[in-house]
C-alpha cells in the first residue's frame, strides 16, 4: 500500500511538473476612438465617426491565445492565434476571418532557432515595426506604407534565429495552384542588429500573383536612441510587373498577403492594380519623445513617389501624437494627421471612382488635401 502511495504522489508531482512546463496566455489590445475628417467626398465635406476606417489611430483592436511548452532538451513547442475585429462595431477584420491576424503553430530551440508554419507576418512587417515611430500604425493616415509590403501570409513557412545582436527571418508562403509552383506565392528575408546605441533592418520580398506577375520591395531602416528622443527613418523601394494582382481579381481575400486596400475616404486606394509597369519610393523619418514617464510625443512625416507609364505623383502625410498613460495599460492621446496628393494621384480623397486612370479608369474626382483629427483611448490585457 506503501508503495502504492508513493507511485500516486510521484505520478501526481510529475503530472504538475509537467503542467508548470506548459503556459497559455490570453492577450489582446481594444483602441477606440472619435475623429474628424476634412474632404470626405468630392463636394469637400467633413465627417465625424468613431475610428478612422474602423481602426484606432495607434492600433488594430485585437484579441489572441499564444502558448508554449517545454518539451525538454531545450526545445519547445507553441502556437499563436491571433484576432482581428472592429471595436465601433463588434466585427471581425481582416476580411472577416476569425484569426485574420495570425494563426500558426511553431517549434523552437534555444540554439538552432525557430521553425512556424500558418498565417504569419510578411518580413517586411515584422522588420517596419522596429523601424517605425508608431510600430506600423492602424488608420489609413498612417500605416497606408503597409499596402505596398502586406501584411501578412497565409499558407507560410518561416524559420527565426537569433545570433547575439542578430535575428535573421526566412519565409516562404505557398501557392497552392496545381502544376504552378510560383503562381501567388511570396518569399521574403530579414535581417534586424540590435544595439543599445542603434537598431538597423533590411529586408528583401518578391510576391507573385495568380498569373506569376510579381512585386518586389526592398527596405532598410533604423532607430537610433538619443537621451529621451527615439529617432526613426526607413527607405522601401516597391517595384510591381504591369497588372500585378494580389486580390485575385478584385477582392482582397489576403490569399497572398494583405496588399490590396481601400479605404472609407477613398473609393480608389492608393495601392490599386496598375495597367503598366509601376515603381514607388517610400520614405519615413519621425521621432518619439519621452516628456516625462507618463507624456509621450511622436510626430513623423511619410513620403511616397510613384511613377508609371504616362503616371506620376505623389503622397505626403505628417502626423502628431500626444499620448499620455494612465497606468501601464491603458492611455489616452490625440492625434492629427496632414495628408496631400499631387500629379496623377490629384483627387484622392473623398473620391467615388472605381479605378485610377493610371489602372485604365477613371481620373479621380476627390480632393487633393486631407486633415484628420483623432481623440482615442487604448487599453492592454
Amino acid at each position: 500500500m506503501k508503495k502504492h502511495y508513493v507511485a500516486l504522489a510521484l505520478s501526481a508531482g510529475a503530472a504538475m511538473h509537467a503542467h508548470a512546463q506548459s503556459t497559455v496566455t490570453l492577450y489582446g489590445i481594444v483602441d477606440v476612438g472619435i475623429s474628424y475628417q476634412t474632404h470626405t467626398n468630392p463636394a469637400g465635406s467633413s465627417t465625424w465617426a468613431m475610428q478612422q476606417g474602423n481602426e484606432g489611430f495607434l492600433s488594430g483592436s485585437r484579441f489572441g491565445l499564444t502558448g508554449k511548452e517545454d518539451i525538454g532538451g531545450g526545445w519547445y513547442a507553441g502556437f499563436t492565434l491571433e484576432n482581428g475585429f472592429l471595436a465601433n462595431n463588434g466585427k471581425l477584420d481582416q476580411q472577416g476571418q476569425l484569426f485574420g491576424r495570425q494563426a500558426f503553430v511553431k517549434l523552437g530551440q534555444q540554439r538552432y532557432g525557430e521553425l512556424a508554419l500558418g498565417r504569419q507576418y510578411t518580413t517586411a512587417n515584422t522588420m517596419l515595426y522596429y523601424v517605425d515611430p508608431l510600430g506600423v500604425g492602424a488608420a489609413p493616415t498612417n500605416s497606408w506604407q503597409v499596402f505596398m509590403t502586406g501584411q501578412r501570409y497565409d499558407n507560410a513557412v518561416s524559420y527565426t534565429g537569433n545570433y547575439g545582436p542578430l535575428q535573421a527571418i526566412v519565409e516562404y508562403a505557398m501557392g497552392g495552384i496545381a502544376g504552378d509552383t510560383r503562381a501567388r506565392s511570396s518569399i521574403s528575408a530579414g535581417l534586424k542588429y540590435a544595439q543599445p546605441s542603434v537598431t538597423a533592418i533590411v529586408d528583401v520580398q518578391q510576391t507573385n500573383d495568380t498569373q506569376d506577375r510579381y512585386a518586389r520591395i526592398y527596405l532598410a531602416g533604423v532607430k537610433v536612441p538619443a537621451g529621451p528622443v527615439d529617432l526613426y527613418a526607413n527607405y522601401l523601394h516597391s517595384d510591381r510587373e504591369a497588372g500585378f494582382d494580389s486580390s485575385n481579381g478584385g477582392e482582397d481575400t489576403a490569399s497572398i498577403t494583405s496588399m490590396a486596400s481601400g479605404s472609407p475616404t477613398a473609393a480608389v486606394a492608393i495601392n490599386r492594380v496598375f495597367a503598366s509597369h509601376r515603381r514607388d519610393d517610400f520614405f519615413t523619418v519621425g521621432a518619439g519623445w519621452h516628456i516625462a514617464p507618463q507624456w509621450q510625443l511622436i510626430g513623423a512625416g511619410m513620403y511616397d513617389r510613384t511613377l508609371a507609364q504616362s503616371f506620376s505623383g505623389t503622397r505626403t502625410t505628417a502626423y502628431g501624437v500626444l499620448d499620455y498613460s494612465l497606468s501601464k495599460r491603458t492611455d489616452v492621446y490625440f492625434a492629427a494627421a496632414y495628408e496631400r496628393v499631387t500629379g496623377g494621384w490629384a483627387g484622392l480623397f473623398g473620391n467615388t471612382t472605381t479605378n485610377a486612370a493610371a489602372a485604365g479608369g477613371a481620373g479621380l474626382n476627390g480632393r487633393n488635401e486631407q486633415v484628420s483629427t483623432f481623440a482615442g483611448l487604448r487599453h492592454r490585457f
